[in-house]
């Protein structure tokens, strides 16, 4: 098995399976001292028109239907199983596998479509993990506790913050005003999203 996996024509699947045991470890880690991983990505997830796929691609994929790192999880686990069957498949069959600039783009195709019927069936059936899913402008309002660095107009900080659902999300923010400051520890609120941050106040 050790063979199969360290092989040269099985090494981005390989890859994205070991990427996939991280994630699950670095999640049991956080949980255990009270944080968690589900809320990342969040932003970069909600797609819009002007991004880099149109809103009508994101919903097809199903993007939005699950927290983004869950998605990410299930398109890297269905990629890296694909791939070991197709080259199992080839290699018994037909001898030989499939060079990694066929058999890579066919697994991602074939992931990312399954994962998208996937993660919809697992969204109906988990109806709080859809509902959790929340779009960027139910944060406006939100109360914010810096996490990391320091936030200055321009210069973000990582902060958290918990939805009604009670799902963590960790987002960049930075003053609404030029020469506000926000250190860690401090506690804000979110008021204006920006392409890659938000602008916040200070909690008084």
């Amino acid at each position: 098995m050790t063979d199969v996996l360290l092989s040269p024509s099985n090494f981005w699947f390989s890859i994205a399976l070991i990427a996939v045991f991280f994630v699950f470890i670095l999640e049991l880690v956080s949980t255990i001292f009270g944080a968690s991983l589900l809320g990342l990505g969040d932003d970069f997830a909600e797609l819009d028109g002007e991004g880099f796929l149109s809103t009508s691609v994101a919903n097809w994929l199903n993007i939005n239907k699950v927290p983004f790192l869950i998605y990410l999880v299930v398109l890297l686990t269905l990629f890296g199983l694909i791939g070991l069957i197709l080259n199992g498949i080839t290699a018994s069959v037909l001898s030989f596998t499939l060079p990694a600039l066929m058999s890579v783009p066919l697994a991602f195709l074939i992931g990312l479509l399954i994962t998208a019927k996937t993660v919809k069936i697992f969204a109906s059936v988990l109806p709080s993990v859809e509902s959790s899913a929340v779009n960027s402008e139910d944060f406006i309002g939100s109360v914010a506790e810096i996490t990391i660095g320091k936030a200055s107009r321009g210069n973000p900080a990582e902060a958290k913050f918990t939805d009604h659902y009670s799902q963590p999300h960790f987002v960049l923010v930075e003053p609404f005003e030029d020469e506000e400051l926000f250190a860690q520890g401090e506690r804000v609120i979110l008021v204006q999203k920006n392409q890659h941050s938000w602008l916040a106040t200070r909690y008084l």
